[in-house]
């Protein structure tokens, strides 16, 4: 899984997505540039340079998007899922730490969202998106994962997913790259958001506790009245 490239493609009008789907929606959802990690959730990072926004409003666009972030894809459950629960527009942005960018070093925080037609489905699309990444990577044992607790966001998820050099080495393939990837996923209304503090397995570099101070400010604001 290509984490450090989640693309998703681009439309030229993101300003406000009307509110629909069922009775259960109080209220418009959020504007589509409000939607994503901020320098206000992460302090001290900055937007890729490389990474651009994107968005797309597009089925077909999404659903081939998929393959970027998600860990093994089955297209034919993610058309079942996606349109089932009523699919309207998805995006995804891109963040990183530290003075100057490096795509293979620097410390990325991945943001996106999936608005659906309700809230019942923004849950299964939730719930389908955390056992995707709970699988296996396709062709390498070296990536280790785990489910653990969100702290302060309501039936948020999060897993761990981790490749270390010696992992990679004794089991993984030639052209992997080390990975310390910790993504929390969360619902508010029907929109399912998704955040990813992904580091490289270098000890001391990203953390459980950052990606759920991250989180928690990530859903504050998304939420806040």
């Amino acid at each position: 899984m290509r984490l450090a490239i989640p693309l998703l493609v681009a439309v030229t009008a993101v300003t406000l997505v009307s509110c629909g789907g069922s009775n259960d929606e109080t209220a418009a959802p959020l504007p589509v540039a409000q939607r994503f990690v901020t320098a206000q959730d992460a302090p001290g990072s900055k937007p890729d340079p490389v990474e651009k926004r994107q968005t797309t409003v597009d089925f077909d666009d999404f659903i081939l998007a998929l393959s970027d972030f998600t860990v093994d894809l089955d297209v034919e459950e993610a058309n079942m899922v996606f349109r089932e629960a009523g699919f309207k527009s998805a995006g995804v942005d891109a963040r990183f730490f530290g003075q100057t960018h490096s795509p293979e070093t620097s410390v990325h925080v991945f943001s996106s969202f999936i608005e659906v037609g309700s809230e019942d489905g923004a849950t299964s699309a939730l719930d389908w998106l955390e056992t995707d990444q709970m699988k296996p990577c396709p062709m390498s044992c070296a990536v280790q994962r785990s489910s653990f607790e969100v702290d302060d966001i309501p039936d948020a998820h999060g897993v761990h997913r981790v490749a270390t050099a010696e992992d990679i080495e004794r089991v993984g393939r030639n052209d992997e790259q080390p990975q310390d990837d910790y993504w929390i996923g969360f619902t508010n209304g029907p929109i399912v958001y998704t955040m990813v503090l992904h580091g490289h397995a270098v000890p001391g570099t990203v953390s459980e506790d950052r990606a759920q101070q991250i989180a928690t400010a990530y859903y504050d604001r998304l939420t806040a009245s």
